[in-house]
């Protein structure tokens, strides 16, 4: 944070010792008469109109068009990404195999009708599955979600392993990073729970994953020693489709089995508030950004408008009204968001969602790509934003008495 707060001052008070240098290196002759642009004269391929002029009026200016096209790309980039990680969010809301649940339905049967529902056209697999919440022995304020399969939980559920390995016996268990984080645990350690029944369990734990469920205080094992403790344990059954079943065919086949087939969350009750909540706050957070690449933009052309005074009052001198002063300062706005825009798509794709995806890959399968219909969205908005700021500018512009401006007063 320090090193963040002394880049932005240096910025801060760099940025105006920039144009000053410059100014003070001009003959003093060129300042006192307000002089507007200097130096050579360029043929330029920009077409004719206002339109083509206001682009002729960024182009003089290449430095400034750059750097102010920069701010804004990067403004774009950080609201793509937002809007990307927001999407990203509502996945992991609605989508079960977005945090490595590989089942779609689950059904209340007796376990010993496993074979019947898997005998269902669509089924690729079924099994039980048990889920109880135990208490840590140590620190009995701490719960854990455990959830068990008596076969490789990998087929059904398979949360990206961080450390370690997958269980292979009754005795081993993976628990989630924040079980970890929150108990101190590590891979080789034993996790010590105790069970609903009153009785406790030992494993030792041999994987650590990376689960979100339940702020990740998870735990993978076998149900042996869940069964041992409560024989009576009960557990419905998961149950896993094939890519191209008929989900509605399969839901009446398990209702014709006496089940009431419910669908394989994405996440908790809690975890979907949470989640929402958050992609809201990114959301929000991307408004905000559309609103300082507006600010940017108004600025920008507000310094080219008092740059080019002279010239625009002799156009309004000439007759021309707000909308072809608008059309000129659109031109220029134009410019910066041809580079602006391409710009701020490219970071986004190869830059920021690539670091932000190697953070967020370990905890669910999805990368991290903004929709194609939200970046034409952010285009249009910005190609909005110019015009917007175009218009504002050459309001501004046309309260300025003609006379004042002609003396470049």
């Amino acid at each position: 944070l320090l090193g963040c707060l002394a880049v932005i001052l240096a910025i801060v008070v760099g940025a105006p010792v920039w144009p000053a240098w410059r100014a003070a290196g001009k003959p003093p002759a060129t300042t006192l008469r307000g002089a507007e642009l200097s130096g050579r004269a360029r043929r330029s391929r920009a077409p004719g109109g206002p339109f083509g002029l206001g682009l002729r009026l960024a182009t003089a200016r290449r430095g400034r068009t750059l750097v102010t096209a920069l701010v804004v790309g990067a403004a774009t980039a950080v609201v793509l990404l937002m809007l990307a990680l927001a999407s990203f969010l509502q996945s992991l809301q609605d989508d079960p195999d977005a945090i490595g649940k590989r089942y779609q339905l689950t059904a209340s049967l007796p376990l010993d009708r496993v074979g019947d529902v898997e005998g269902i056209d669509g089924v690729a697999d079924a099994s039980p599955r048990y889920e109880l919440n135990a208490l840590d022995s140590f620190q009995l304020d701490e719960t854990i979600d455990v959830v068990a399969y008596p076969d490789d939980h990998t087929d059904f559920e398979a949360p990206p392993l961080a450390e370690g390995r997958r269980i292979e016996s009754a005795d081993e268990a993976e628990v989630g990073r924040g079980l970890a984080d929150a108990l101190g645990l590590e891979v080789g350690g034993t996790l010590a729970m105790q069970l609903p029944s009153g009785q406790e369990a030992q494993f030792a734990v041999v994987g650590i994953v990376r689960a979100i469920d339940n702020e990740g205080r998870v735990a993978y094992v076998r149900p042996d020693q869940i069964l041992a403790a409560d024989p009576g344990a009960t557990a419905q059954i998961a149950v896993k489709l094939d890519d191209d079943a008929d989900e509605g065919a399969v839901r009446s086949a398990l209702v014709g089995l006496g089940a009431e087939p419910q669908d394989a969350a994405g996440t908790t009750t809690r975890d979907q508030r949470f989640l929402g909540t958050l992609a809201g706050v990114l959301r929000v957070v991307a408004g905000v950004n559309g609103l300082i690449s507006l600010f940017i933009l108004v600025q920008a052309l507000a310094v080219t408008a008092l740059e080019r005074r002279q010239a625009l009052a002799v156009l309004r001198a000439g007759g021309a009204g707000r909308g072809t002063i608008t059309a000129i300062l659109a031109g220029a706005a134009a410019a910066v968001l041809m580079l602006a825009v391409p710009l701020g798509f490219a970071l986004e794709r190869f830059v920021l969602g690539p670091l932000v995806s190697r953070l967020a890959a370990g905890y669910a399968t999805p990368g991290l790509a903004t929709p194609v219909i939200q970046v034409v969205l952010v285009a249009v908005v910005l190609v909005l934003l110019g015009l917007g700021a175009a218009w504002e500018v050459a309001r501004r512009s046309e309260r300025a008495p003609i006379p004042l401006e002609l003396r470049g007063g």
